[in-house]
């Protein structure tokens, strides 16, 4: 069944909870890969990179756990190599991971930064597809902020997840509770949208 948290600036000690009971491990154990592709603009957006490191630790997996997993360092699908045709075992970090290497991970997390520089690299590299089988087998996708936003109905060719456009680090907190429109998501930091199977709510 599908999991999807959709966070503004990630997860809050409410949220944290209900996660690990739908990880079912203990977090020394949890394996996550951690896509930083929208924060690689400025130094400002790469600082991101180091906040969400410092969540997952924080949250009690080991770093080296966490597999940093660089969408622009992938070649762009359908690409056919020339000079580096010899090279038969490319590390996972610089190749396209297919769905059954990414479900022996339990969660994939993406940072915040520049939702349209992620999603751009996403489709670049056709990495969309291996993560949807991933995450129809089990993948818990956690979204910060960008990352929520490629998973809701901000673009026409974003994971769609979500019907509702998604704004994060709002002012003013969205109502709680289940989702039964189409309306824009104002996003306050703290809250989380959780996607459970066809179940989408409001999670303060």
């Amino acid at each position: 069944m599908r999991t999807l948290f959709l966070s503004s600036s990630g997860l809050n000690e409410k949220t944290t909870a209900l996660f690990w009971q739908y990880i079912r491990k203990e977090p020394i154990n949890t394996k996550a890969i951690m896509v930083p592709s929208a924060a690689v603009g400025n130094d400002n957006a790469r600082e991101g990179i180091i906040v969400c490191v410092e969540r997952l630790m924080s949250m009690g997996i080991p770093l080296n756990n966490i597999l940093i997993y660089n969408l622009t360092y992938l070649l762009s699908n359908g690409y056919k190599r020339t000079y580096s045709d010899y090279v038969r075992n490319i590390p996972v970090q610089f190749r396209l991971m297919s769905a059954p290497e990414l479900n022996q991970y339990d969660i994939i997390v993406f940072c915040g930064g520049n939702a349209q520089t992620l999603l751009k690299e996403m489709n670049r590299t056709g990495f969309s597809d291996p993560l949807k089988q991933a995450i129809e087998k089990g993948l818990v996708y956690l979204g910060i902020s960008a990352g929520s936003m490629i998973a809701a109905g901000n673009f026409v060719d974003g994971l769609s997840y979500l019907s509702n456009p998604l704004i994060a680090h709002a002012e003013n907190e969205y109502p709680c509770g289940e989702i039964d429109n189409d309306d824009l998501i104002e996003l306050a930091d703290g809250q989380t949208v959780l996607i459970r199977g066809e179940r989408k709510e409001i999670i303060c």
